[in-house]
């Protein structure tokens, strides 16, 4: 009902002026039926006049009430309808006179990502030895302090990672902790297998196998194994992905470094 009410008070004015309107007319309509009636000496022009005035007094009821409605609306119910029913709608927006963006041109070619490649890494030989001050050489009041160093993995020679062969998690120069996931591509044309290898502090510079076996199934971009180096001593590790022919032949090595920090 409360709709209604908002029509009616939101169109009032039209409602007024089209009954209005329509009042003048059937009362016109009443007086030349009565003219009629007045003046018809036949019984069909009788008729026609009764049914004129039949029908412009039952418009002039018609609209009469229609007026006395939007009155008693305006004057009684709108007073005590809520304040947020009479604020004006919200206009709506029209996505016809929305600008829209041009269209992409066919024709133009979506450049493909390029994946990256994972860095190579080539480590120093030999760790440096720091400078030793003998005890002559320094002061009564100063003390002498010769900093002790961790022997780090041994060298191996710089091997490029490519798209058939790469890790790609852990990346390289990150540090881990714990149960690790290696994620990468391990694939050949003439594959017979991967292992995965650690050389640091806890292999005393040996190449030691994380899975303890090869893998005979090739993966791309997905898991290459698991390996729980919790109980590892902490420093920076190489890691090498080793790809071999069925004959146990190395097709192709990836090299990354990685810092254990248990």
């Amino acid at each position: 009902m409360e709709q209604i009410y908002l029509f009616i008070l939101r169109n009032d004015i039209w409602i007024y002026i089209v009954c209005l309107l329509g009042l003048f007319w059937y009362g016109s309509e009443f007086f030349r039926a009565q003219r009629t009636l007045r003046s018809a000496m036949f019984g069909l022009e009788r008729e026609t006049g009764t049914r004129m005035r039949n029908n412009a007094i039952l418009f002039i009821l018609f609209l009469g009430t229609i007026l006395g409605f939007v009155y008693f609306v305006n004057s009684t119910i709108a007073p005590n309808l809520p304040i947020e029913l009479l604020q004006p709608p919200t206009a709506t927006p029209d996505i016809f006179k929305t600008p829209l963006s041009s269209p992409t041109p066919l024709s133009s070619p979506v450049p493909s990502p390029t994946p990256p490649l994972v860095p190579t890494i080539t480590l120093a030989s030999e760790l440096g030895s720091a400078p030793v001050v003998s005890p002559d050489e320094a002061s009564s009041d100063e003390i002498i302090v010769t900093p002790t160093f961790t022997p780090g993995p041994t060298p191996t020679p710089a091997v490029a990672c490519t798209l058939e062969i790469n890790i790609s998690d852990p990346r390289e120069g990150s540090t881990v902790r714990g149960a690790i996931t290696f994620t990468g591509t391990a694939v050949n044309a003439n594959f017979g297998g991967y292992r995965i290898e650690a050389n640091g502090p806890q292999t005393n510079g040996e190449w030691a196998s994380l899975l303890g076996r090869t893998i005979d199934q090739p993966v791309q971009d997905n898991i290459l194994g698991n390996a729980n180096l919790s109980q590892w001593e902490a420093g920076p590790y190489l890691i090498r992905l080793v790809v071999v022919n069925p004959e146990g032949v190395d097709l192709g090595i990836c090299v990354t470094q990685i810092t254990l920090s248990n």
